[in-house]
């Protein structure tokens, strides 16, 4: 199935054409039925009653959560048991009958809803049974636990939207507060490797559902997940010595981008293969760019490295160094897969080659900013050269494809460098003023040069 957008825009052309008599209509009948025109107007619908679906069953949860607290004094235990398990039971099993069994597309879509619900009540029913029963722990564990559960019926019922509400669920459990004192145990073994356990949890549910939205929040939640962990590898190698701080520190910047720009090569593997090899590029590109741009700013590179003086445990850097080794591991699997895509001999593109080498760079310029001393002006130098051929090559790019958000994206890093290098380094009212007046007549200019650019090339393709 071509993109939804592409379809619409070809079914507004195709009837153009056929009204100014460049297409026969047998012709565009051929298109209709090949691209399904017929069903682009009921499947913009269908998405707009599965948001509204997806938002009542949220306020229902609210309703029967308010209702249950308003009387839940006045019942016995044995009450509040069978409601809870009630609720939870028949709101699921109807859901799964309305779903599975029904024929007409508004009784699967009210089905996926009940399920949708029931999910929702998993953890308000956990805390409910927890109190009655004069259980205390932690909310972290809650918020794991509920997204575990609901993490059971996407696998069980191969729903791409039960699977994003359970990420939801334990990325708030996760990045609720770490660590909580309340957690302890098995637990903490969860969050010590998270990055590893949201992977083998998620990713095998988008890869059998196909969905490539799954994919791209399982991706961004091993990311975060990720960096947070190897932030807080650095801070306990600071303890150490040189050496492993900086294997740390290269890790934590360059270990992610690698991930990402070698995720491409799982694009294969998902029904909208060029959308999820965009986004993987995209998120890697945002990434560096982020980075080069706080660390162009001279302040990172005036003082000398100091350890710290505190003492860790070695518990805290063999976690990050496990992930470290397993996390390099995957990327070196991820980029052999990348070169291997376009034939059984291993070769990369220059994209792959270029973005490479800029993160070559940025390890090298660690490793000697912690071997040699500060780097005053080197550092901040080739960050700030990094940055415009970043943003250069966004704009290239977008150039021979026409995207308008690469070209947008190369543009805002310029302007951004401009601006805060004008704002960094003691400059005068005046020059910052001609400086933010250049920035925003280049940006009109610029855009509207993109946006005939733009038409002139798809004018002459056609």
């Amino acid at each position: 199935m071509m993109p939804e957008k592409f379809r619409q825009q070809l079914r507004q052309e195709a009837i153009a054409w056929r009204e100014e008599g460049l297409i026969p209509p047998p012709l565009y009948d051929q298109l209709s039925d090949r691209y399904q025109f017929d069903q682009i107007d009921s499947t913009a619908r269908n998405t707009f009653v599965m948001v509204l679906l997806g938002l009542g069953s949220v306020l229902i949860a609210l309703a029967v959560i308010t209702f249950i607290a308003a009387n839940w004094q006045a019942w016995s235990r044995l009450s509040k048991v069978l409601l809870l398990v009630s609720l939870f039971i028949g709101i699921n099993s109807a859901g799964f009958y309305l779903w599975r069994g029904a024929g007409q597309r508004w009784q699967a879509r009210f089905g996926r809803a009940l399920l949708l619900l029931g999910a929702l009540l998993i953890g308000p029913s956990l805390a409910l049974f927890s109190q009655m029963f004069h259980q205390t722990g932690s909310v972290q564990v809650l918020y794991l636990v509920w997204g575990l559960a609901v993490l059971v019926m996407a696998y069980s019922l191969c729903l791409p939207m039960l699977g994003i509400v359970s990420i939801i669920l334990v990325s708030m459990g996760y990045f609720w507060y770490y660590p909580d004192p309340g957690v302890h145990g098995l637990w903490l073994v969860w969050l010590d490797y998270f990055p590893l356990i949201a992977i083998a949890l998620f990713f095998p549910l988008a890869r059998w559902s196909r969905s490539a939205w799954l994919l791209r929040l399982v991706v961004l939640l091993t990311v975060f997940a990720l960096q947070f962990k190897l932030l807080q590898f650095v801070n306990t190698l600071n303890n150490f010595n040189h050496s492993w701080t900086l294997l740390g520190a290269i890790a934590a910047s360059c270990l992610i981008p690698l991930l990402l720009w070698g995720s491409r090569a799982l694009a294969p593997l998902f029904t909208e293969e060029e959308e999820v090899a965009i986004s993987s590029s995209n998120l890697a590109v945002v990434y560096v760019s982020f980075f080069s741009f706080l660390f162009s700013f001279n302040h990172w590179w005036r003082n000398p490295v100091s350890l710290a003086t505190g003492t860790e445990t070695t518990s805290a850097m063999v976690n990050g160094l496990v992930l470290v080794i397993l996390f390099s591991a995957i990327a070196l699997a991820l980029w052999w897969r990348l070169g291997t895509l376009n034939g059984p001999v291993w070769r990369i593109t220059l994209s792959d080659t270029s973005f490479a080498v800029v993160l070559l760079v940025i390890a090298g310029l660690l490793w000697a900013h912690w071997t040699f001393g500060p780097l005053w002006i080197a550092g901040t130098l080739i960050f700030n050269i990094l940055l415009t051929l970043i943003a250069i090559a966004c704009i290239q790019e977008a150039l021979s494809t026409s995207n308008r958000q690469g070209f947008w994206w190369g543009l805002l890093v310029l302007v951004a460098q401009i601006m805060s290098r004008m704002l960094e380094y003691d400059t005068g009212l005046l020059a910052k003023s001609l400086a933010f007046l250049l920035c925003g007549i280049g940006v009109i200019l610029a855009g509207l040069w993109f946006e005939r650019y733009v038409r002139t090339l798809a004018s002459s393709r056609s």
